[in-house]
């Protein structure tokens, strides 16, 4: 642990240094003037870990520090580039107690390997991936982009089915991005309010390759979308929608899965409202529907995974969401999470305070709860509480 102390101590003393630099600020203000070619974007966060038990008696910990770097390079009106990189060093008992821990920080859905790991100990591991790198071409209406990008089909808040590229982990509110994919998107812009987009996108496993085609409209102020492909070499259909009714936000999405050799047909179905209220408080509910899901009680805890995947927004078959948050001051905001699904009888809460303590650091405090039903009395899991800090540049 001597050699990770003085590592850790000598990335913080760095990015200290960074974030008090005159000099760096000049150069990357520089970079970034309007006229340049070329901008740099990024953060710096450190994030603290406490898993408790369900009791809270016990208890194990973990930091992270994650550094991301987003260049962008447009020489032209016709070409563009983007790089983006995320550093990430984790320590602490978290990282002792899990096996394998690097093995799971790599996007399985990449086709080729960018990514390093240039410490893995014990209780040390320092990974580095790169998870943009595109080039972009743009013709008046038409664009195209080559490489590791991201491809946003989702239209909800929480549960995306129609999103058959990029699956969003609403546990995992550490990555913002979200993971991209190597694929080839082209797109042509018929108006302002319709555009159709064909993607190819490839993963180490040829069955597991994404191919689909979306066309998006706007119809009496609703917008719509129609997608249609092959996902692991099987068809897949989706629809999607959001506009509003009278002042209440209305939207959905609804994707089909055709059978495979082992599973049934599938479906993945939400629906979802919100409003905002008078002095900012605001209210999201959601509903989610998965075919595929368990709907009894399980005693199998492995069964209800919440491993991602499109296909698998949920290991259960009915869900039900409600947000509620409020901006207290411009500073200081927060918001509450529940997440319940009958018949299985899981429930997730996720509270969340966040506080802008200067120009462009902000500070959160998190905590997520799990909770089911086992052997016909309702017992916590597991909870974890996570203290964040963040600084944009």
């Amino acid at each position: 642990m001597k050699r990770s102390s003085f590592i850790i101590k000598l990335i913080l003393f760095f990015n200290c240094l960074l974030i008090r630099s005159n000099t760096y600020a000049q150069i990357r203000d520089s970079i970034n003037h309007k006229n340049s070619s070329l901008q740099i974007r990024g953060y710096l966060k450190d994030l603290q870990t406490y898993t408790f038990s369900k009791n809270y008696n016990e208890f194990i910990a973990g930091n992270l520090i994650h550094n991301r770097l987003n260049f962008r390079y447009v020489p032209s009106s016709k070409w563009a580039s983007g790089l983006e990189i995320r550093n990430r060093i984790f320590w602490g008992e978290e990282i002792k107690l899990t096996p394998d821990f690097s093995s799971a920080l790599k996007n399985q859905n990449e086709l080729l390997n960018m990514s390093a790991t240039w410490i893995n100990a014990p209780e040390l591991v320092f990974h580095t991936n790169i998870d943009r790198l595109w080039l972009q071409y743009t013709n008046k209406n038409f664009e195209a982009r080559l490489g590791r990008q991201r491809i946003n089909w989702g239209i909800s808040t929480i549960w995306n089915p129609n999103d058959i590229f990029n699956t969003y982990n609403f546990l995992d509110f550490d990555y913002e991005e979200r993971p991209g994919r190597d694929a080839l998107k082209v797109s042509q812009q018929f108006t302002s309010l319709s555009n159709f987009e064909l993607v190819a996108s490839a993963s180490k496993v040829s069955k597991e390759n994404v191919y689909a085609a979306k066309y998006f409209f706007n119809r009496k102020n609703y917008d719509f979308q129609f997608i249609g492909g092959f996902f692991n070499e099987k068809i897949t259909l989706g629809t999607g929608w959001s506009g509003s009714i009278v002042n209440t936000g209305f939207k959905g999405e609804i994707q089909y899965f055709a059978p495979d050799k082992d599973n049934k047909d599938q479906i993945n179905f939400t629906i979802e409202a919100d409003y905002l209220f008078h002095k900012s408080w605001y209210v999201n509910g959601g509903f989610l529907w998965n075919s595929e899901g368990y709907d009894q009680p399980v005693e199998n805890l492995d069964n209800t995974s919440l491993r991602f995947s499109p296909k698998h927004l949920m290991p259960t078959k009915w869900n039900t969401a409600l947000t509620v948050s409020k901006s207290f001051t411009p500073l200081f905001s927060g918001s509450l999470t529940t997440i319940f699904a009958p018949g299985t009888n899981l429930l997730i809460i996720l509270p969340d305070l966040t506080y802008n303590i200067f120009t462009n650091f902000d500070i959160d405090l998190i905590s997520q709860s799990f909770y089911i039903e086992q052997q016909s009395t309702f017992t916590g899991i597991t909870h974890r509480i996570f203290l964040r800090g963040k600084w944009s540049f």
